[in-house]
């Protein structure tokens, strides 16, 4: 059975996340609710969703997705109040595995993106008592945000990830407002009135789709491999057809390279 702090910890999730969106720069694709459409797909059963059943998702379906894939995942109840709902929204931005890996970091313990015993134990005995956590657990968490680059990372998102955590407008424009880490620290202390926050930001997604990464990855050393054959054809080769053969295989690693982006991307 879910503990006290679930109900408000909704009520604060449906806050930042809102409903329908589509936005390019959201790594979820098609999401409602703060669900997207991949984890929508998996709760249903199914290989995929539309975007149009996702915007028709039901905030009653929504409460039980993040009941059974988010709050038990992200430790809900085992951590400590206020620390529970940290994790909680850490898991729905970034991943349940992330969230807690980042809170295991903190802790100074095997990060296995797993909460059990020990984490729940290490948690408790923290130095400093569990308000002192839940601030190092904020911070880790914008360090980690801050570490995201691309298309779908903290130069395009950061304002909204920063004000959803800390409550802070870096522009100054938004007035400030607890944040997660403000009403993570009013539920430790045993507080029921939080404030709910306004819609920021997209998925703090970790994997990193610019073209630089891609081409690091080892899938792309195959096309790179055959651009290195091409070009010296075309140095070392003599004649219209090996120049035209090395123009094929130019032509054929770049749509290549492209290719992998483009999966990278839509996989983000």
């Amino acid at each position: 059975m879910a503990r006290e702090t679930l109900p408000t910890a909704l009520t604060l999730m449906f806050g930042h996340e809102g409903g329908y969106v589509n936005a390019k720069t959201d790594a979820g694709g098609p999401t409602k609710y703060g669900i997207t459409h991949k984890t929508l797909a998996a709760y249903r059963g199914v290989k995929s969703v539309t975007a149009e059943q996702v915007k028709n998702l039901t905030r009653a379906e929504a409460e039980t997705i993040y009941r059974k894939s988010y709050w038990n995942q992200s430790g809900g109840d085992l951590l400590p109040a206020g620390l529970d709902y940290a994790a909680f929204d850490f898991g729905v931005n970034s991943g349940p595995a992330r969230a807690i890996k980042s809170l295991q970091k903190v802790l100074d313990i095997e990060q296995d993106g797993i909460v059990g015993v020990q984490t729940a134990a290490a948690a408790n005995a923290y130095p400093g008592g569990v308000p002192k956590l839940i601030r190092d657990y904020c911070d880790e968490r914008m360090r980690f945000l801050r570490s995201l680059s691309g298309k779908q990372g903290f130069s395009v998102n950061g304002r909204g990830w920063t004000i959803r955590v800390t409550g802070k407008d870096p522009k100054g424009q938004w007035k400030d407002q607890p944040g997660v880490l403000g009403n993570a620290l009013r539920l430790a202390a045993g507080t029921k009135t939080v404030e709910n926050p306004p819609v920021a930001g997209g998925k703090a997604n970790p994997a990193n789709t610019s073209i630089v990464e891609t081409l690091k990855k080892p899938e792309a050393w195959g096309p790179l491999g055959g651009l290195l054959s091409a070009s010296g054809a075309i140095v070392a080769g003599s004649g219209p057809l090996q120049w035209a053969l090395a123009a094929a295989l130019v032509i054929a690693v770049g749509y290549g390279v492209y290719r992998l982006v483009k999966r990278d991307r839509a996989e983000a």
